[in-house]
């Protein structure tokens, strides 16, 4: 997967080429055999006229499954059947455009700004792991997210900001911002930090010949700020009210608003198979790298870490099951997806008005 939208598979799509146009032959027009007259007439072998038959055939290997699926979408208006001229009648060509129509009106755009993830549709988590299923079965379809690459975000200013306006606000919105992405997609940040180099010291100790090892003090760097007891809604309510700060007030109401916005849907739960499959994939890799100062120690832990992040393949970030021979097996999966998409859209904006955090321009991200 490179792009949001971009993978697309229903058991293969790959297309084999064949039945190729026959010349016409006549049993007359065979040297020797008119004169010979070896058959009465009338009883002669007729071979079929290939007027007209399409000079290439395409099959698609799984393509009936897909044609369901396709059917299932368009009944819960998720596609439309304007793409399929324009997918030249290919059931696999014909989601994907479903797929990228859809993400394109839920702010994929304004994903692609701060993040970088891939969505796949399959009715297999082969790059996973190995599904066993009956060929063409549409019963269990997935929805997958994972980041290609992780979003960064600098905290500190935005902290300092909003610790001018009432000392409990920075710990309240690492409480909103982090807490609400967590929901959805790993976010690498203090906490993940000091779990690392936990892990990593009781691994130091039962090393008798690591001797002295200098790990960094997380702690230490840590803002008194970020320390404070979160505020209560009612509380944090009448702030929002009151802030004259056009900046603080946005920032304050994004984060309010990316809080509810995440809560709308549960994170969809995995039968038992899945997830005895899962186990054999390493932890999900974080969609976003949260720092408090550029170039400080969590940044260092997370480069440190993501080394051997990879060394397994990791388990997507969101994994969304769902019947695709129903309508309503389908909406339920993209409201939320629905939900992920605006969970993330909320956060790419906050985090472009964050002070501290430039915009990355086109980098190449894939969303």
């Amino acid at each position: 997967m490179r792009r949001l939208a971009k993978s697309v598979s229903i058991d293969s799509g790959s297309a084999r080429l064949g039945a190729s146009r026959a010349e016409r032959r006549t049993i007359g027009g065979a040297a020797g055999l008119a004169s010979a007259r070896l058959m009465p007439a009338g009883c002669g072998l007729a071979i079929a006229r290939l007027d007209g038959v399409e000079i290439e055939q395409q099959l698609w290997e799984g393509g009936q499954a897909a044609a369901r699926l396709a059917h299932s979408f368009l009944a819960a208006d998720i596609a439309d059947a304007a793409d399929w001229s324009g997918s030249n009648r290919n059931p696999f060509t014909f989601l994907k455009l479903a797929l990228e129509r859809w993400l394109a009106m839920h702010d994929a755009s304004v994903i692609r700004e701060q993040f970088s993830l891939d969505v796949l549709l399959a009715t297999s988590l082969e790059r996973y792991f190995t599904c066993e299923g009956k060929p063409g079965e549409i019963s269990r379809v997935f929805i997958a997210v994972e980041p290609d690459s992780a979003g960064y975000v600098v905290l500190g200013p935005t902290l300092r900001l909003l610790e001018g306006v009432h000392s409990r606000l920075p710990s309240t919105f690492l409480h909103l911002f982090l807490g609400a992405l967590n929901r959805w997609l790993p976010t690498y940040d203090y906490r993940a930090a000091l779990d690392w180099v936990e892990r990593l010291r009781d691994w130091y100790e039962t090393d008798p010949e690591a001797g002295d090892i200098d790990l960094p003090d997380i702690k230490r760097h840590l803002p008194r700020c970020a320390k404070r007891q979160p505020l209560g809604p009612r509380t944090l309510a009448a702030i929002v009210r009151d802030v004259e700060d056009p900046t603080v007030r946005r920032i304050l109401q994004l984060a309010l608003d990316l809080d509810d916005v995440s809560r709308r849907h549960m994170r969809p739960e995995l039968d038992d198979a899945t997830r005895r499959l899962l186990m054999d994939c390493g932890e999900p890799v974080p969609a976003l790298l949260a720092v408090f100062e550029q170039h400080d120690p969590i940044e260092g832990c997370f480069d440190e870490e993501c080394q051997t992040m990879l060394e397994v393949t990791p388990a997507p970030n969101v994994i969304i099951p769902f019947n695709g021979e129903t309508r309503q097996g389908v909406l339920h999966a993209f409201a939320i997806l629905a939900t992920v998409c605006e969970t993330v859209s909320l956060a790419a904006r906050l985090i472009s008005i964050m002070p501290g955090n430039t915009p990355p321009g086109d980098t190449g991200a894939n969303v």
